[in-house]
């Protein structure tokens, strides 16, 4: 059974769709679920029946300015604001009688395991999180750019900034597919990429294949491995052993330095998307029978 939800945070309203086990009584461990970057919870829905066979229900939502949910600037990504909202809403379920406030779990992909990560540093209320293919450095990520890009990059922020204390909207760069000459910046190239969000979103009514640029600026201010020390909740991290788009090599840093004493660290051969493209519902089983685990349903 399912039940769609609002939920009521400073300056937004974010919308999305909270499954529980049918013909099991509550209260309810619940997992609060989100994939990556620009992605939309209509897009995540389907893995709903994996979640709640195992017992667990699953809450799905947009970001603020992403899909259902109010916000502006719309297309905006900032991880930093998304972990704030995520805590507001786990305080939103906290009070509700059928869900179970001392077995609220987080899972995310990608952007959405930044996000986990991040909330799950902050906050002792989350039980356990497991976080797959994360990007953690902002300054890693600006290494991805050859030198006189990212110079361009920059200017393009700055004067996207400019622009918009003049009364002009946000630019737009396209999230995922390929690069035209004269036609918009593109952010993610890769084929696998292209694959996945074409599966798994191109055809949802609220997704948008397209970021503000501003949300490079965001991005490149994140550096998750600050908050490792704080990270006391059970912890899995799934990583792309591969991996260039979210670095591995800076995931297993910071996995090293976080200090819950019960972690656990799995690597898929392959690029970011690349595990994802023809892995994804098994990584998702995986996931949540991992959690089950820590929750007490295993």
């Amino acid at each position: 059974m399912f039940e769609d939800v609002e939920f009521s945070v400073p300056g937004a309203i974010l919308r999305g769709r909270l499954y529980l086990p049918d013909d099991v009584e509550g209260p309810h461990p619940v997992v609060i679920a989100h994939s990556g970057i620009g992605s939309v919870a209509e897009g995540t829905r389907a893995l709903a029946p994996i979640f709640t066979a195992m017992g667990l229900g699953v809450l799905f939502y947009d970001h603020r300015g992403f899909g259902l949910s109010d916000g502006e600037t719309r297309q905006l990504v900032d991880p930093w604001q998304f972990g704030r909202d995520l805590r507001h809403v786990i305080t939103h379920l906290s009070l509700r009688t059928d869900i179970d406030e001392s077995r609220i779990a987080l899972w995310g992909v990608s952007l959405g395991g930044l996000v986990s990560l991040f909330a799950a540093s902050t906050d002792r209320r989350i039980s356990a999180i497991c976080s797959i293919v994360p990007p953690v450095s902002g300054w890693s990520a600006r290494k991805l750019f050859p030198p006189e890009q990212l110079r361009h990059v920059d200017d393009a922020i700055y004067a996207d900034r400019a622009a918009q204390l003049q009364g002009m909207p946000p630019k737009m760069l396209i999230t995922s597919g390929e690069r035209t000459p004269g036609g918009p910046p593109v952010m993610f190239t890769d084929q696998a990429g292209i694959d996945f969000v074409g599966r798994h979103y191109n055809h949802i009514p609220s997704f948008r294949n397209e970021l503000a640029i501003g949300s490079l600026d965001h991005l490149f201010e994140i550096e998750a491995p600050a908050y490792a020390e704080r990270l006391n909740a059970p912890l899995l991290l799934v990583l792309a052993s591969d991996d260039t788009v979210a670095p591995a090599s800076d995931a297993r840093e910071m996995f090293e330095r976080v200090a819950s004493r019960d972690k656990e660290l799995i690597e898929y051969p392959g690029q970011h998307y690349g595990i994802l493209v023809d892995g994804y519902e098994a990584i998702v089983k995986r996931t949540a029978g991992w959690l089950c685990s820590r929750l007490g349903l295993a």
